[in-house]
């Protein structure tokens, strides 16, 4: 068997299983043969022996059944870099790379940047800022300690270790509790933002096999919003900016948010995708003097004087 026949082959055995059946064949296929992926529409003769068939049958039963691309191949490419992924980690989806570029955009002009990256997942956002900044330094923190080790392992492949530090903890609380308070220039967020009602709707690729931790997020999707918008602030200096993504269909709900919390934001835009929609929210807090309020360490709101 040849490549063109292996991946007409494929693309048969995905139609009406995938929703991109001649895409997902491809990319197995070059992966099974250890080539780029453009390799098997450049060269649709080159052989394919019988153990390597095999191999890409058994990858194409795998896709038949849901599994994600990403997750099989164990890696994913994201703002043009390689980032390891497996069920311990949300994939980073096209979309995300907007957070990133609102982010390098903010701060070109800031020398030395200290940024956060909460809910880093495979630290695809985070990583991809230190990149893009060499002068940068990022803070990736996530509740699971999993997905903060897979986080470890790009930063190293990466060779971004000496300026990324890592914590395991709940949105702000590790930040604090590691002496950032007032002291970060940026801190960007993916959280979980599918209303929990919906998450059962979702494609069988997504709902049964990447992590609900990083999908629901409860009843309206706005839970872990609401939290970040109140808790963020007390680890940002003065002029401070959120990056945060969000549902196409949440920017006014997260305007609401920020208003109801002006006390420390100074003002909010949301940004959308090249699809038109709405994708991501950029607030900044007040360039001068500090939050009424700020977030201790248990995350409990209380009447404390600002520090850092």
């Amino acid at each position: 068997m040849n490549v063109g026949e292996a991946l007409s082959f494929g693309r048969r055995l995905l139609a009406g299983k995938s929703d991109t059946p001649a895409r997902d064949a491809g990319l197995l296929l070059s992966f099974v043969l250890s080539e780029p992926s453009e390799f098997v529409y450049l060269h649709p003769e080159a052989p394919v022996s019988e153990g390597l068939f095999a191999q890409y049958s058994g990858l194409l039963d795998r896709r038949a059944s849901g599994e994600p691309v990403a997750y099989i191949r164990g890696f994913h490419e994201f703002m043009g870099h390689t980032f390891l992924v497996d069920p311990r980690v949300l994939i980073p989806r096209p979309e995300t790379e907007h957070v990133v570029e609102a982010a390098a955009q903010l701060l070109t002009k800031t020398s030395s940047p200290i940024v956060a990256d909460i809910c880093c997942g495979s630290g695809a956002i985070g990583l991809s800022i230190a990149k893009a900044l060499p002068l940068s330094r990022v803070v990736l923190s996530d509740v699971s300690r999993e997905a903060v080790d897979l986080a470890r392992e790009n930063a190293k492949r990466l060779g971004l270790s000496h300026r990324v530090s890592f914590l395991v903890g709940d949105l702000v609380a590790p930040l604090l509790a590691a002496g950032l308070r007032g002291r970060l220039d940026l801190v960007t967020a993916n959280p979980p933002y599918i209303p929990t009602e919906e998450i059962d709707t979702l494609s069988p690729t997504v709902r049964d096999f990447e992590p609900r931790l990083a999908l629901d997020g409860g009843e309206s999707g706005l839970e872990m919003i609401r939290r970040i918008s109140k808790e963020v602030p007390a680890v940002l200096k003065p002029g401070g900016y959120l990056v945060m993504e969000i549902g196409a269909d949440q920017g006014e709900a997260c305007r609401d948010i920020m208003m109801e919390d002006r006390e420390y934001w100074a003002g909010t835009e949301v940004r959308r995708d090249y699809a038109g929609r709405q994708r991501v929210v950029v607030a900044r807090t007040h360039g001068t003097g500090c939050p009424k309020r700020v977030v201790g360490r248990s995350g409990v709101h209380g009447d404390e004087d600002c520090q850092g």
